[in-house]
């Protein structure tokens, strides 16, 4: 059993982008929700995944990612990332405050 992780950026302007990935193993909503920024945000770039953001970036833009869903599947992975390995990027992340200050220099965005 794998899963298929979906995520989204939305804009200030509400504009959204969605992405999803296949994962191996099994992962659940309640793995991750201990290292959401806010309970709600994550910098995918910094967990090993596509940031979705258009370039250039613009003034409506920042660097929170939201989760879509999570759900079981059958398909194969199409990431070499798995469960185990997503869910420590994201303790890593969330100890580090998810590098905001990093992340938004090399954005542009200060």
């Amino acid at each position: 059993m794998n899963t298929l992780f979906s995520y989204l950026y939305r804009d200030a302007c509400n504009y959204k982008r969605f992405n999803e990935v296949i994962i191996s193993g099994q992962l659940a909503i309640n793995d991750l929700l201990p290292y959401l920024h806010d309970q709600e945000f994550f910098v995918p770039s910094e967990v090993g995944l596509d940031d979705l953001q258009d370039n250039p970036l613009t003034t409506y833009d920042h660097i929170w990612h939201e989760i879509e869903s999570i759900s079981k599947t059958m398909q194969k992975p199409n990431l070499k990332i798995d469960a185990k390995y997503l869910i420590e990027a994201f303790q890593k992340a969330y100890l580090k405050d998810w590098n905001q200050y990093d992340v938004f220099l090399r954005k542009g965005l200060i």
